[in-house]
């Protein structure tokens, strides 16, 4: 471990005798504590690596708060999808398969923190999708960004017009710094009050958890103030296996009684 340490230049001892032997001095033991630390907060080495480069204190406030609001959306998302498998479960008889499509889905309202995202945004059809994805992606793979969460979709249209041939639709990856280069940007997907369902399933049936979810809203007196979020937690990339895809969909909402206050 301490050889790839020295391999990276993550850490390095103070200095390496003949026989191989490496010793390192009391700063250097504190950093392998430190080091140690972060690897348990689910820290790459990357990261961990910039954090003591820099050695700052306020980058470091402000990555560990990057991470906190990492584990708290990654908690929230293994809620939802631990209600839905059980759910799945629960409903699996017979003949049936646990990816089998359900006709109900259950409906989590939340506060969501607000995170940074590298991003595009295009008025173009549905079927650009998933190369405006890769896109980002190979954006990461030569820039400096870390990707803090799982890739989405922003549709900044009602569900009610929505057309898949000329839809203005903006891909996001969460990331840890700000960027600009050509079409991608990065910029704060704000957070607030949302309502969201697990869908697993074909995206051909993606309309069904929408109108779960519209008709919760109207049912509870919400009204969607802000444009719906699709998250991809399991799809082509994973698996060519469309019923077995898990897309997470958000809406945000505000109470009536809230509006306008």
């Amino acid at each position: 471990m301490l050889r790839h340490y020295d391999k990276i230049e993550l850490l390095k001892p103070s200095f390496i005798e003949q026989n191989g032997y490496r010793y390192y001095s009391d700063e250097e033991i504190q950093k392998i504590s430190m080091i140690k630390q972060f690897r348990r907060y689910g820290f790459s080495l990357e990261e961990i690596k910039s954090v003591l480069g820099k050695n700052d204190a306020e980058y470091t406030k402000k990555t560990l708060q990057l991470k906190i609001d990492y584990l708290q959306q990654s908690a929230t998302e293994h809620h939802y999808l631990i209600l839905e498998l059980e759910n799945q479960i629960r409903a699996t008889s017979g003949e049936d398969t646990v990816f089998q499509p359900k006709q109900t889905f259950d409906i989590v309202i939340g506060h969501r923190s607000e995170f940074l995202a590298l991003c595009q945004r295009r008025r173009t059809n549905e079927a650009a999708m998933d190369q405006m994805i890769i896109e980002l992606y190979e954006i990461l793979e030569t820039s400096h960004l870390v990707m803090t969460g799982t890739h989405m979709t922003i549709f900044h249209v009602t569900n009610s017009v929505y057309d898949p041939e000329d839809a203005d639709i903006e891909v996001c990856i969460p990331v840890n710094a700000v960027f600009k280069r050509g079409a991608f940007y990065t910029r704060i997907i704000e957070g607030g009050l949302y309502m969201s369902t697990i869908y697993i399933g074909s995206y051909e049936d993606i309309n069904r958890p929408y109108q779960a979810l519209i008709a919760w809203a109207k049912q509870n007196n919400y009204s969607i103030i802000g444009p719906s979020v699709e998250r991809y937690y399991r799809d082509c990339g994973e698996t060519s296996n469309q019923s077995e895809y898990v897309t997470e969909i958000c809406i945000p909402i505000a109470s009536y009684s809230n509006i306008g206050t």
